[in-house]
């Protein structure tokens, strides 16, 4: 009784197949096919393309901040991010800290995206990671960026990569991306 399943789906994707000429294969239990990105329509191209490159902003939230002139560093706070994609698909890692020239004295982050149908953007988290320091925080922000196609049969993912991407802060307020 499991082949009768099984032969409907595969006519079905079949038939998908024809009509989208894009798509030349789909894998049994996913939505995401098994092409390579040279058989990926120019803007399908264009949107993995963005999501390969990485702009890095950066910026000075307060000015240095003295508690006691005496006995206190001045204490800033940055913000850095880091951006993948284009308007069509895109991801954002965002981290904040705090730093004396001493110590990163607090950090936080977090992700945003937004992405066209049918593309696709999964914000997998971003965590700091155990190996941060007085001296430095490190976060990893996982994301991925695919390129779609909609079908009559709803939307299909066609191809599709994960990025990691650690961004370290440090405590004199410069920061990387590794």
């Amino acid at each position: 009784m499991n082949k009768i399943p099984k032969i409907v789906l595969a006519a079905s994707l079949f038939s998908a197949i024809a009509v989208i000429p894009t798509i030349s294969a789909v894998a049994a239990n996913s939505n995401v096919s098994t092409i390579s990105r040279s058989e990926l329509t120019q803007e399908q191209q264009k949107i993995l393309e963005a999501a390969d490159q990485v702009i890095v902003s950066e910026k000075v939230k307060s000015s240095p901040i003295t508690t006691n002139a005496l006995t206190a560093a001045a204490t800033t706070s940055k913000s850095v991010t880091f951006k993948r994609g284009s308007s069509l698909a895109w991801s954002e890692a965002t981290v904040d800290w705090s730093y004396n020239g001493n110590a990163v004295t607090n950090s936080s982050a977090h992700q945003d995206a937004g992405y066209i149908f049918p593309n696709i953007v999964r914000k997998n988290g971003i965590t700091k990671q155990t190996s941060s320091a007085s001296s430095y925080h490190i976060y990893l922000s996982k994301t991925t960026i695919g390129a779609g196609s909609v079908t009559p049969w709803g939307d299909v993912t066609v191809y599709n990569n994960d990025y990691s991407d650690y961004i370290r802060v440090n405590k004199d307020g410069t920061s990387s991306h590794y």
